[in-house]
């Protein structure tokens, strides 16, 4: 009988397409650079400010102590070291856009969808695994810094999984914009301001603190705190939210990529 596979599946299997795109990915050096300085980063701030609460945290009595939430606190760098991972995504996909190489990659491998799929699911591992590798890091260093006992309650599993979850998302979330705007400066253009500008700006205003909270860096940290003041999303709404802002990009890359003449 005839093989039809080739025809089937143009361009190769999405596993093998994931293998390849992988394979682009970790030969880059810069890939590695950018994420130990943002698991750098992120350690070293987040030691800094239990360095700076750790006086009070350990004179402080239990209630106050599970208000000041020492598991949040050890992951207060990731809003610093979050900015190389989200830099990582956007020159992944931009990068091929500035030296036309997109044009090689989309006649490898013709059916679109697979091969944003493949670069959607490499970025979204790989900042999964960062997030729970940097996160284990703060959080342990973190504790000891604050004078905590070991995190191995199911509040900072939970947490340490949030960082892991929020990672991934927000590397896909910057890959999927990457693709539908087609430079890289342009998007961290966007990106950069509304991580460290816009999403601030909103949340230090009394009047408009609940639409801070609906933005996707915002809404996504909360998966990493235990402590939950009067109108905060509960962790789990602020994954969700997080999640419907990553489909919904994802969903529009898919579409500009669709009609796309590279």
């Amino acid at each position: 009988m005839r093989d039809t596979s080739d025809r089937r599946s143009p361009g190769g299997g999405l596993g093998d397409l994931a293998a390849a795109e992988w394979t682009k990915l970790r030969t880059l050096r810069s890939t590695w650079t950018l994420l130990a300085l943002g698991s750098g980063l992120t350690v070293l701030v987040s030691l800094l400010f239990c360095a700076l609460i750790g006086p009070e945290f350990r004179d402080a009595d239990p209630e106050r102590q599970r208000a000041l939430d020492p598991v949040g606190l050890s992951f207060t760098g990731l809003q610093f070291g979050q900015v190389p991972l989200v830099v990582l995504a956007v020159l992944a996909v931009g990068g091929e856009y500035g030296t036309g190489m997109i044009r090689t990659s989309l006649a490898a491998v013709p059916r679109r969808g697979r091969l944003l799929t493949a670069r959607l699911a490499v970025l979204g591992t790989t900042g999964l695994l960062w997030g729970l590798l940097t996160g284990a890091v703060a959080l342990t260093a973190g504790s000891a810094v604050l004078g905590a006992p070991v995190p191995l309650h199911t509040d900072a599993v939970r947490a340490l999984a949030g960082a892991g979850v929020y990672a991934g998302l927000l590397s896909v979330l910057a890959a999927a914009l990457t693709f539908v705007v087609r430079r890289s400066l342009t998007a961290l253009g966007v990106l950069l301001p509304l991580l460290f500008v816009v999403s601030g700006a909103l949340a230090a205003t009394p009047h408009l603190r609940p639409l801070a909270r609906l933005l996707p860096d915002r809404a996504g940290l909360r998966l990493m705190q235990v402590h939950q003041d009067p109108g905060d999303l509960s962790p789990a709404t602020g994954g969700a939210v997080l999640l419907l802002w990553t489909l919904l990009t994802a969903a529009c890359s898919w579409h500009a990529l669709r009609r796309q003449e590279c």
